[in-house]
């Protein structure tokens, strides 16, 4: 049959019409899913940069009750009315706390610095300048990691363990996974004192692996002069090496087991003590200045050895 009207070419053009309606639609409804998320990913990277900042103040709370660590004295040459920042000792719980806020942050400037530098400062070219004199300040020899999010917030982490060279990362997130990587190294603790010796080696920091508490009797000092004094310091001399003798053989046996999985000796305790027993240590030695503690409170060594210390730079 003839198509006098043009019916069939009427209805074609109506399905044309109609595909090109629904494409429109199509492309509509993904716009405007497009411009939901990107006002979704804006509240959320709000919302994540207000929980680090409340997190880090929680933490500085929970630290400025306990000792700070000591911060080196300021150089000579530099003006005393300026303040270094505070100090937060930040625990394994509040580290955790801290990098989820922290890899939650984005930026679409892709200006998010995480940089790393070995020694008491970083290297010329390595901060910002104001980022770089803030730094110096802290001079801390196991060197630090920066993060840095312009306008918002600089954070100093001093690590657990030494920084080995420098390196920085800029872009849309921050670099975590030296952070992480850290906070599983695995390491010998010494923990040195006359009578009683820790002993223990850490293949992350989850818990010990092995652990030992060496005891024995040494004589107290002595409070008076002459003879007497004497004799009791040669005594307390035999009841120390006798101590140290004993702990070294079961560090020996330890080493003997853990040596090759282990890339740091986590050194504390008696200056005397340690001299004696480090030099049986063929590790890296970190010193450190760990609580004193019995053998049912040993996993409360662990925040301790894997916790950082944090400043929040003010420039």
């Amino acid at each position: 049959m003839v198509d006098l009207f043009g019916k069939k070419k009427l209805e074609e053009r109506i399905e044309e019409l109609e595909a090109e309606q629904a494409r429109l639609e199509g492309e509509k409804e993904d716009l405007l899913r497009t411009l939901d998320k990107r006002d979704e990913r804006i509240r959320k990277l709000s919302a994540a940069i207000q929980e680090a900042n409340l997190a880090l103040k929680a933490a500085e709370q929970r630290a400025s009750a306990r000792a700070s660590p000591a911060s080196s004295e300021a150089s000579r040459g530099e003006s005393q009315v300026e303040q270094k920042p505070k100090a937060s000792r930040l625990s394994l719980r509040d580290m955790d706390s801290l990098l989820e806020r922290l890899q939650a942050v984005r930026s679409p400037r892709e200006d998010l610095l995480t940089a790393c530098y070995p020694g008491a400062s970083p290297e010329g070219g390595l901060l910002p300048e104001p980022l770089a004199k803030a730094v110096s300040a802290i001079n801390s020899q196991r060197g630090g990691i920066i993060l840095h999010c312009p306008q918002l917030f600089s954070l100093l982490l001093i690590p657990p363990f030494p920084i080995k060279e420098s390196h920085s990362h800029e872009g849309a997130e921050f670099s975590l996974d030296p952070i992480r990587e850290m906070m599983e190294e695995p390491v010998l603790v010494i923990s040195a004192h006359a009578g009683d010796t820790f002993l223990g080696v850490c293949l992350s920091r989850d818990k010990f692996e092995a652990e030992e508490l060496v005891q024995s009797s040494v004589m107290g000092k002595h409070s008076k002069g002459g003879w007497s004094q004497k004799r009791f310091e040669r005594l307390r001399e035999e009841d120390v090496k006798a101590h140290v003798d004993l702990a070294t053989e079961k560090l020996d046996a330890m080493l003997g087991r853990y040596k090759p999985l282990l890339h740091y000796a986590v050194l504390s305790g008696e200056e005397a003590l340690l001299r004696q027993i480090a030099s049986f240590v063929d590790l890296p030695l970190v010193d450190r200045k760990l609580s004193r503690i019995d053998s049912r409170e040993t996993n409360l060594l662990l925040d301790e050895i894997y916790g950082f210390v944090c400043y929040r730079m003010d420039i």
